[in-house]
This record gives structure tokens, C-alpha cells and sequence, in this order.
């Protein structure tokens, strides 16, 4: 039986600030670094502090935040959206979390995950896009580490290419189709000419990409990427295919593929088990199965164990996709020998030591 994937203890989620007060309880570098973070939304930052470091009142200064000189009390949270204890002093900073709870707002305690209702993450800013990174406050240097590599990635002009985006929405919800026409929009969209254009800084012709895309609708056809997934192990799953799993309306994988691997397509994706130990699963009801999906205009994986052509039955279904005139290509997996080398000889280790 394939293991369960770990449970979350913090579900990531994204809190509307838009103009909420958040309040930062603190006047150092902890406090400091929150407020640079919060920044970068458009909440209004209200600071809690007698005194504040030279570098944080200037930046106070220059974002427009509230600085309240005072001792701390509990009055100063009303209307709070968000509070944050970056006293750096433990009574203080459980004073605020105890103060905040009794008012039901949730709560963050710098270094002091015992007092915290959330955790704030690692960010990728390209806004309108965001991307958090969380450890569930067990390494901030990981989530450093990641933010870092992760921001490397993605192009600069991501979010504006996004916005653009935005003001097509209403014309693709009118004139493209739900479902695979409408994914397969804004799949175009965001990665073909419209964003290569955005990219080198041509906004114009990024708009007229776009609007040709739009106008350029044509009959949606189907199409199925026969999917090998080598031995069943996440991280030797390709990147090709995990691709294509994103991509899918419709993963139709074999009973024995593990979930962990199912799980890596869409979360909207249709998922059909078939093969072994499945109803009325023989080989023909297969083949007719990829043809009907694909006729119906959907992008489908279909996702087997090991390698496609030696041990399954990828050629008979190759056949029944070529006589339907249905487009398709393969996908190979990591096959065994490669696989194998991967993992540690701990039968010989062991072995030798006895």
C-alpha cells in the first residue's frame, strides 16, 4: 500500500489586507523586518513602539506607516486585521498574542511559534502573482533558500503579463468555451507569444498578441500523452510529464500507479483508474475510452507504471488513437536500470558487514 503523503499543520492561505490595519508591536530588527514584508502589501501598517531603530523610522517615514510612541497596550490593536509581537521580549510579546486572541485576531510572534495563529512566509513578489514559501516556522533559512531560487525563475515582467491577462477575462469568459478551449487559452496566453512579448518589454504587442489569440479560436481538438512513470516515485517522475499532468482535463492511469503521482495533475482533473482489478476495465474499453475523451476535445494522460511499450499495452492503445485519427505522443519514464542506481546499495553494505 502506497504511503499516505505528511499532513500539513499550517494550510497556506492568502488574507485580504487591502487597506486593513496590521499592527507590528516592536521598534528593532524583528519589527523591522516585518514591516519591510508587510510593505509590499497595501495594508496600512500601524507600529507600536517607544523608540525605533534610525533605519526603521526612516522607512516609516518614507512608506507612510503609523508610529505610535508609546508603551504597548491592548487598546492599540482596535481595528486590527493582523498583529504582530516583534518585541524581541517574551512577556511582551505573549502579552500582545494573549491580547490579540481575546480579541479574536490572529496573531504572529517572532521566533515564539507557541504563540502564533499563522506563520508568515518566504514571498516571490511579481504582484499581481505572489508565491509563499513556509516551513511551518521550522527553517526560515530553507524558505530563504527556496524564495531565492524560485524568484530566479520566474521572468520580472510576470506580473504585468498577469494584469494583462486580467483585462481579457471578461472577453475569453464570453467567447471561449469552459473547459479545454478555455485552458487551452490561457495556456497560450501565458506561455506563447503574448508572454515572450511582455518579457522583452514590448507591452503593445504583448496586447496584440493576445487579442489575435482570442480572435484566432479554432475547433479545439484532443490529444493524449501516453505518460510512463518509471517505477512510481515522485521525484523520478519527469519533468515532461509533469507537464503534461498540469496540462490534463483527464488523467486515466492504471489502479497500481500511487496516488502521490495522481495527485501531481490538476486538482480539477478528471481521474479514471482503469486496468487490473477495476471494472470492466479490458483493453478495449481502454482504447475506447482515450478516443471518446479525446473526440471530445480534452487533453488526456494516460499515466502507466514502468516502461510504456515493453511490459504494457501502449501499442494497442497507440493503434486505436492512430485508426481514430486521434493526435498522441509518448512521454517515457525513468526506466528500472536507471532508477535502481539512484538508491543506495544498502544490501551490499549490510551485507559486507556481516
Amino acid at each position: 500500500m502506497t504511503a499516505s503523503a505528511p499532513k500539513l499543520n499550517a494550510f497556506p492561505v492568502f488574507i485580504r489586507v487591502a487597506d486593513e490595519v496590521v499592527v507590528i508591536v516592536g521598534g528593532g530588527d524583528e519589527a523591522f523586518a516585518k514591516a519591510r514584508l508587510i510593505g509590499q502589501s497595501s495594508a496600512k501598517l500601524r507600529i507600536v513602539a517607544e523608540e525605533v531603530e534610525t533605519s526603521f523610522a526612516a522607512w516609516i517615514a518614507q512608506n507612510s506607516a503609523e508610529h505610535i510612541a508609546e508603551a504597548y497596550t491592548a487598546h492599540h490593536l482596535d481595528s486590527a486585521r493582523l498583529v504582530f509581537a516583534a518585541s524581541g521580549g517574551e512577556v511582551l510579546d505573549r502579552q500582545v498574542s494573549e491580547d490579540a486572541r481575546l480579541l479574536g485576531i490572529a496573531v504572529n510572534a517572532v521566533d515564539r511559534p507557541e504563540l502564533c495563529d499563522f506563520y508568515t512566509p518566504a514571498i516571490v513578489n511579481r504582484a499581481p502573482v505572489c508565491i509563499a514559501i513556509g516551513t511551518e516556522g521550522t527553517g526560515p533559512v530553507l524558505s530563504q533558500m527556496l524564495r531565492a531560487r524560485i524568484d530566479r525563475m520566474l521572468a520580472p515582467s510576470l506580473g504585468a503579463l498577469a494584469s494583462l491577462g486580467e483585462t481579457f477575462r471578461a472577453s475569453v469568459e464570453r467567447f471561449v468555451p469552459k473547459g479545454s478551449a478555455r485552458r487551452r487559452f490561457w495556456s497560450d496566453f501565458f506561455a506563447g507569444e503574448p508572454a515572450r512579448q511582455m518579457e522583452i518589454g514590448h507591452i503593445e504587442e504583448a496586447r496584440a498578441a493576445a487579442t489575435e489569440l482570442l480572435l484566432r479560436r479554432q475547433g479545439i481538438t484532443g490529444h493524449v500523452s501516453l505518460v510512463g512513470a518509471g517505477p512510481g516515485a515522485e521525484d523520478l517522475l519527469t519533468l515532461r510529464a509533469q507537464r503534461h499532468l498540469m496540462e490534463a482535463d483527464v488523467i486515466v492511469h492504471d489502479v497500481n500507479v500511487p496516488e502521490t503521482l495522481v495527485a501531481m495533475g490538476r486538482r480539477d482533473a478528471e481521474r479514471v483508474a482503469v486496468g487490473k482489478h477495476c471494472d470492466a476495465a479490458t483493453q478495449r474499453d481502454i482504447n475506447d475510452l482515450l478516443v471518446k475523451l479525446a473526440t471530445e476535445g480534452k487533453r488526456v494522460v494516460r499515466l502507466k507504471l514502468g516502461d510504456l511499450l515493453m511490459f504494457g499495452k501502449a501499442g494497442d492503445e497507440i493503434a486505436a488513437l492512430r485508426a481514430a485519427a486521434v493526435s498522441y505522443e509518448l512521454v517515457p519514464g525513468v526506466v528500472a536500470p536507471f532508477a535502481s542506481v539512484s538508491k543506495p546499495a544498502r544490501q551490499n553494505v549490510l551485507g559486507e558487514a556481516a
